[in-house]
C-alpha cells in the first residue's frame, strides 16, 4: 500500500501536466477556440477584438434597397430595428444605413434588454433580442436578418470576437424564437430579393405582436398572464417559459476534448504503473 501511494504521489503531478497539454492541444483544435485567442491578442494591442470594420459591397446594396423601399413609400425613419443572429450581419448593416438616413447607429448589449429600454428617435438599434424582449412600436422599420445558422455560425468564427459562441450556444433554438417573435408582428412582410433580410413596416394600429402571440397561446389552451414576450415565446415554441442567456446555453460544449485528456492522462499514468 505504501508504494501504490507513494507512486501515485509521484504520478498524479504528470498526470495533471498529460492532462492539461492534452486538453489544450484538444481545444486548439477548433477554429472557434484559435479565433477567441485571435481576438484576445487583437484587444491587448488594439483595444478591440473584432477584425477592423470593411465596408461591404453586398450589404451597401442591401441598404440601397431597404432605402428605395422606404422612399417609394414616403417614409423617413426616425427609428429604426435591426434584429438577427450573432453573425448575421446586423452591425455591417446598421453602419451602412446609418450613412444613408444620418440616424445614430447603435448596439445594445444583452443585458440591457433584460427590462423595457428607452429607445431614442434618430437612432437605429440592434441586437438579437431587441424582438423578442421589448415594445417595438418606436420602430417605424423592423428588419429581421433571416441567416442560414452555418453561415451565421462562420461569420462569428471569422470576426475573431466572442467566437466561442458558435460552441456553446444553440443557434437553432435562437433562431426558432427570433423567426417567431417575427412573424407574430403585424403588417405586411417585405422581402429583399437576392437576400437574408426580411421587413415590416409599422402598421397604423402597431406591429401588436404580444397582442397576437398572447392570442395564438390562449388558442392551445395556455395561461398567459404574468410573462414576459420573451417567455411566451419560449412556451409558444417550447411549451417551457424562459428568459435571458440560459436557455441557449449548451451545456457540455467542450466535453470532448476535456474526458479525451482524462483518458490520456489516465491511461499514461496506469502504463507507468504497471510497467515500474
Amino acid at each position: 500500500m505504501g508504494g501504490f501511494k507513494k507512486f501515485y504521489k509521484k504520478t498524479l503531478p504528470d498526470m495533471a501536466i498529460t492532462f492539461v497539454s492534452t486538453t489544450v492541444k484538444n481545444l486548439l483544435a477548433r477554429d472557434t477556440v484559435r479565433s477567441a485567442i485571435r481576438g484576445e491578442v487583437r484587444k491587448i494591442i488594439t483595444g478591440n477584438r473584432e477584425k477592423f470594420y470593411q465596408e461591404v459591397l453586398t450589404v451597401d446594396d442591401y441598404a440601397d434597397k431597404i432605402m428605395k423601399i422606404l422612399n417609394d413609400r414616403g417614409i423617413s425613419p426616425r427609428c429604426i430595428c435591426i434584429d438577427g443572429l450573432p453573425g448575421s450581419g446586423k452591425s455591417t448593416l446598421g453602419r451602412s444605413l446609418a450613412k444613408r438616413t444620418g440616424l445614430k447607429w447603435r448596439t445594445l448589449c444583452w443585458k440591457e434588454l433584460n427590462k423595457a429600454y428607452p429607445f431614442n428617435e434618430g437612432r437605429i438599434y440592434e441586437n438579437i433580442r431587441l424582438i423578442r424582449t421589448q415594445d417595438i412600436d418606436d420602430f417605424d422599420i423592423i428588419i429581421y436578418i433571416d441567416c442560414a445558422m452555418e453561415e451565421a455560425q462562420n461569420r462569428v468564427i471569422d470576426r475573431d470576437r466572442n467566437a466561442a459562441l458558435a460552441d456553446v450556444v444553440d443557434f437553432s433554438r435562437m433562431k426558432r424564437i427570433g423567426d417567431t417573435a417575427f412573424e407574430m408582428l403585424d403588417g405586411e412582410e417585405i422581402r429583399i430579393e437576392g437576400s437574408p433580410i426580411r421587413i415590416k413596416l409599422r402598421p397604423e394600429k402597431g406591429y401588436r405582436d404580444l397582442e397576437n402571440l398572447k392570442t395564438r397561446l390562449e388558442a392551445k389552451g395556455f395561461d398567459v398572464e404574468g410573462f414576459s414576450k420573451e417567455e411566451l415565446l419560449f412556451i409558444y415554441c417550447y411549451e417551457k417559459p424562459q428568459s435571458g442567456l440560459s436557455p441557449y446555453v449548451k451545456l457540455g460544449a467542450y466535453k470532448n476534448e476535456i474526458l479525451s485528456g482524462i483518458y490520456t492522462a489516465v491511461s499514461k499514468a496506469l502504463v507507468a504503473r504497471y510497467l515500474t
